[in-house]
């Protein structure tokens, strides 16, 4: 074990045991990136997020991933992109205030790295995703809480999706391009069994 960032301890190979974990937004990002028309390229995050990590160190193709996005809680740089984003040729965040992805499936591709499949519902509509992951290792705290961190990476094409694209935007309203990186990195905190006793 080596030292890590505020006296946790760092644990190289994946946890012993079976496990759910429930994605601590302090430490985490949900991110997007997309060419600009107008610029080198565009890029956000949302603030509001929860989610929940599953991961079993001996069948990885059984992890699991699943995100909950407040869709208002978008972030561009500029108040007036956010509202812009939050309107309904985009978002429409009043009528769908969430972003969700969930996954159904995993393909384990070598030490440390995954492939999820899954379903992205955004605005009304839901559509299969993929998600290339990676593991990055686990620390103990000091208290000896378990905490994991996940990285996911995707492409969304807006084209492919009917509510997100406009022609009136696509006049140059916005500068969004139509390919959309997704970026998760997640930290999570293991999940301690409710014990109950009749």
């Amino acid at each position: 074990m080596t030292s890590g960032r505020g006296g946790e301890l760092l644990v190289p190979s994946l946890p012993a045991d079976t496990a759910t974990y429930v994605i601590d937004p302090v430490y985490s990002n949900v991110t997007f990136c997309s060419q600009s028309r107008t610029a080198t390229s565009a890029r956000g995050a949302f603030r509001q997020f929860a989610g929940t990590l599953f991961l079993d160190s001996e069948r990885p193709e059984r992890t699991t991933l699943a995100v909950y996005v407040t869709s208002s809680s978008i972030d561009t740089g500029s108040k007036d992109r956010n509202a812009h984003m939050c309107s309904a040729p985009f978002l429409a965040a009043e009528q769908y205030p969430i972003i969700s992805f969930w996954s159904s499936s995993a393909e384990a591709l070598g030490t440390n790295l995954c492939r999820l499949a899954g379903s992205l519902s955004v605005k009304g509509t839901t559509r299969s995703l993929v998600v290339d992951g990676e593991y990055r290792g686990c620390s103990l705290s000091p208290q000896g809480r378990e905490r994991v961190r996940f990285v996911g990476r995707s492409v969304l094409k807006r084209s492919e999706w009917a509510s997100l694209w406009s022609t009136v935007t696509d006049t140059g309203e916005w500068f969004m391009g139509d390919g959309v990186e997704l970026l998760f990195e997640m930290s999570a905190v293991k999940q301690v069994p409710v014990r109950w006793w009749p």
